[in-house]
């Protein structure tokens, strides 16, 4: 069995991500990180406020970031975390689904884009 080795990025407030994975994919031009958010002693961070956060760290446009799933370990204090990293947000609205796009939303953009939704289905019935 072969060891992984990791790497450990500070993300503030006593949480940090560590890196499992960091795949770039040429064919759809964006970098896929998978790895572990430790928050011991916290709740699971908001998906808004990391993504904000690994885009000041990796110097990239927040429109290119996509935290795509969040799953916290019951008990560990640890969410096992999917981030993608695109090149170009054009390119990063073309692939990433709507309901991904939504979720990384800050929280009142995030209702306010939903309310918005909701209204252009019912004027569609």
């Amino acid at each position: 069995m072969s060891q992984q080795s990791s790497t450990m990025i500070d993300l503030g407030d006593d949480i940090k991500l560590e890196v499992i994975r960091e795949r770039d994919n040429p064919l759809i031009g964006r970098k896929e990180i998978t790895g572990y958010l430790h928050h011991h002693a916290k709740g699971t961070p908001q998906r808004y406020e990391v993504r904000r956060r690994i885009a000041e760290i990796f110097k990239v446009p927040l429109e290119v970031v996509y935290v795509r799933s969040i799953q916290t370990e019951f008990g560990w204090g640890r969410s096992k975390i999917e981030i993608h990293i695109y090149r170009d947000p054009k390119r990063a609205e073309e692939i990433e689904p709507l309901h991904i796009r939504l979720k990384n939303l800050p929280p009142e953009e995030r209702k306010a884009k939903l309310q918005e939704l909701r209204k252009a289905k019912e004027s569609r019935k």
